[in-house]
């Protein structure tokens, strides 16, 4: 296997855990939008798949430094998931149903695509909201016990 495709293969690995990750956390919010997407039926769910796509990809490249956002929690770290399921649940809920909102009120459905550009400028963010609230995230690897 060449290193390009090894490359390749790290990128679709960080991309599908992101979106593993996003899913997870934002399941609070998940529950909210599927009873409150009758509101903005077509709307709603266009936002959020476009955030949900665009999320897993962002975090994929904030995790993997490809973009510099700040330093991310390890994916294990247990403390901070009360943060975690909050604070990605709201931006979940904003990208969705907020958005579906603005395409409703101005009815220009070309807006659903700002679903993604809340959820990406929102997980940008979080490294900021992370640091504020715990400190810096740790370095070392989780022990076994």
């Amino acid at each position: 296997m060449s290193d390009s495709e090894r490359g390749l293969l790290q990128w679709l690995e960080r991309v599908f855990f992101g979106g593993m990750e996003l899913s997870f956390l934002s399941t609070p919010a998940f529950a909210v939008v599927v009873f409150l997407q009758q509101l903005y039926p077509d709307a709603a769910s266009l936002s959020g798949l476009f955030a949900i796509g665009a999320g897993s990809v962002a975090i994929a490249a904030f995790r993997g430094g490809s973009v510099d956002t700040g330093a991310w929690p390890r994916r294990s770290e247990l403390s901070s998931m009360p943060l975690r399921v909050g604070y990605f649940s709201v931006l979940f809920f904003a990208a969705s149903m907020g958005v579906a909102l603005v395409v409703v009120t101005l009815d220009s459905w070309w807006l659903t695509l700002l679903g993604a550009v809340v959820q990406v400028a929102g997980l940008a963010a979080f490294p900021s909201v992370y640091r504020a609230v715990h400190g810096d995230p740790l370095k070392r690897p989780a022990r076994r016990v």
